[in-house]
């Protein structure tokens, strides 16, 4: 067991952090008294009970002693009472995001297998990944006490709205945790003017919001407004933090661009604490970088998009293809990719769940009519229902009168379902627009989704892909004349995500294995888009060559800038720019 001093917060609490703390990283003793490891709970450098109380008192007594989100579910921590709310909301987003300890996926919360999860009272616990104290910031104040106070005493700093996190980059071991969550302000304005523009500069229809704000508030804030913002499918993520930071996707993108192209400003809080407002006019480099650069550049506190005209109406297609029969389904699969050359040009963008026997189709056409939506997509269920042993249910095509009407009536998540209180790791790939204009392009990505759907199903019986029709359009023209979105992303047309699950009685090494496995098949698509790219947000942690998958040709210049505006790595988080200098737990450097 580790020695952790006892915070004025609450003994008993954090005693009870100092028993969850099972494991840490060993460091030689040389680094320990440097800078060159991060300040863990059980050494001398940590702050003592008066500092922290002194630090209490600078973000408005908003410290928080931080547990696993399970912990009265298990020995010896169990409280009936309190584990039967936790049982409740396990499984619940809503529930999730509203805990300080708790994440979208679990596996996250977990640090070398070690973690908290479920609610069997006699499996072990431990504190995991999830961080030692939280501050649930209100104000900018608060975020740059924060920012301060983790820079001066060299804690690791974890940021966190809503914990929809792919790559776990919202907490972090032996970390103080900024939730940013309370901080969720919108405001839709008819005129923006941008701060440092030349005299006489226009205003723009714009949204301002808080870090916290998350995209369902946000849709429904502007729908009144007759106007509309490129936003995400999922009404509870985030809509200012990782989203845009990372690049930013929706229904509205082939339409309007990748949320980057759409920022007008940002307000931010540097690594040395300091308010900075980054736009074309001021800090330029560090508005570059935070458009599409990920985080790890400072905290956002506010976020100013514009908003463009409402949309006229918009078509909602729906059907479920599905064959028993495998090469009757790879050919119905392969016509289906086939016509989203076509499709781009019509104006459609959407999803597709695949499986190796059926796809699920959500697709949107906004501004036409039922009878051109229909038309369109007709003749592939026509060709699905050619073949005898393909069965086509529930295709409809409905028709809304404004983007909202149609996010309210497809309910708060794609496909009906969550994906809240389970282990899950993706990985994804851009497929780029040039492989749909051929007929030994299409071979040769349907036949590689044969192969890495047959060996993820064997990783995880129910894996399959969710495609994301979001690029093509405006993303490949974009708005914005300088953005660090990866290149990759202006040349596709599909993002493919594949993913497996795990329960939480598998053991850790078997958890490695699975995810080498899949990365692996993922490289299959790596393969055949050499030179391509993925979208950072929801990709493999594990991504090899990571900084031209999730930056290309841009990462020099992100690092540069990244140097310049956090040269100590503050902000370090998986996979973002500068955490090659890190080991794999980023609380030790390995370069300077």
């Amino acid at each position: 067991m580790l020695p952790l001093r006892l915070s004025p917060l609450s003994s008993a609490a954090l005693l009870a952090i100092g028993a969850l703390l099972a494991t840490a990283p060993s460091f030689a003793a040389s680094n320990i008294h440097g800078r060159l490891c991060r300040c863990l709970p059980e050494q001398p450098c940590w702050p003592s009970p008066a500092v922290w109380s002194a630090f209490k008192e600078t973000v408005n007594g908003n410290l928080i002693a931080t547990f696993p989100a399970a912990r009265e579910c298990h020995d010896p921590y169990y409280d009936k009472a309190k584990c039967d709310v936790i049982q409740r909301g396990y499984y619940d987003d809503d529930w999730r995001r509203a805990t300080p300890g708790a994440l979208l996926q679990t596996n996250w919360e977990t640090f070398h297998g070690q973690g908290c999860l479920g609610t069997n009272q006699s499996t072990p616990c431990y504190q995991g990944a999830v961080p030692v104290y939280t501050v649930k910031a209100t104000s900018v104040a608060d975020v740059q006490q924060t920012v301060r106070f983790a820079s001066k005493h060299n804690i690791r700093l974890a940021i966190k709205n809503t914990g929809h996190d792919f790559l776990g980059r919202s907490t972090a071991p032996s970390s103080i945790s900024l939730w940013v969550t309370a901080m969720n302000d919108i405001q839709v304005v008819d005129e923006f003017f941008i701060e440092g523009a030349p005299q006489g500069t226009q205003g723009v229809a714009a949204i301002v919001l808080g870090p916290g704000a998350v995209w369902g508030d946000v849709y429904k804030a502007i729908d009144p407004y007759n106007r509309v913002v490129v936003g995400g499918d999922y009404d509870s993520v985030g809509a200012v933090g990782g989203f845009c930071l990372g690049g930013g996707h929706g229904p509205l993108s082939p339409r309007h661009g990748l949320c980057v192209d759409n920022v007008l400003q940002y307000k931010v809080i540097t690594a040395d604490g300091e308010v900075r407002i980054a736009n074309d006019y001021q800090n330029q480099d560090l508005f570059w970088a935070l458009r599409g650069g990920a985080p790890g550049f400072a905290v956002v506190v506010e976020a100013v998009y514009r908003t463009h005209p409402a949309l006229k109406n918009i078509n909602y297609a729906q059907a479920t293809v599905s064959s028993d029969d495998a090469d009757t389904m790879n050919k119905v699969v392969r016509d289906f990719y086939s016509r989203h050359d076509s499709w781009s040009d019509e104006g459609w963008s959407g999803y597709t769940a695949a499986t190796p026997k059926a796809i699920v189709i959500q697709y949107f056409l906004p501004d036409a009519s039922v009878d051109q939506a229909k038309a369109s997509i007709q003749p592939f269920l026509d060709y699905a229902r050619s073949f005898p042993n393909v069965v086509v249910v529930n295709d409809t095509v409905d028709h809304y009168p404004t983007f909202y009407a149609l996010f309210q009536a497809r309910g708060d998540a794609l496909f009906g379902q969550k994906a809240a209180g389970v282990n899950a790791l993706l990985g994804s790939r851009l497929i780029p627009r040039t492989m749909f204009q051929s007929d030994g392009g299409i071979d040769l990505l349907s036949s590689t989704l044969v192969k890495v759907q047959d060996e993820l199903t064997q990783i995880w019986p129910e894996a399959g892909f969710l495609v994301q029709f979001v690029a093509g359009g405006q993303v490949s023209l974009g708005n914005s004349h300088d953005t660090s979105v990866t290149p990759a992303w202006r040349d596709a047309l599909l993002l493919f995500i594949g993913a497996i699950e795990w329960n939480d009685d598998t053991p850790y090494s078997a958890q490695r294995v699975d995810q080498r496995k899949l990365t692996r098949s993922i490289g299959r698509l790596r393969k055949i888009t050499p030179g391509g790219g993925t979208y950072h947000s929801e990709a493999d942690p594990n991504e090899p060559d990571w900084q031209e998958s999730f930056f290309g040709t841009n990462y020099p210049r992100l690092r540069s800038v990244h140097d310049q505006y956090d040269p100590n790595s503050l902000f370090v988080c998986r996979r973002c720019v500068g955490s090659e200098d890190w080991d794999n737990d980023l609380l030790c450097r390995t370069h300077h």
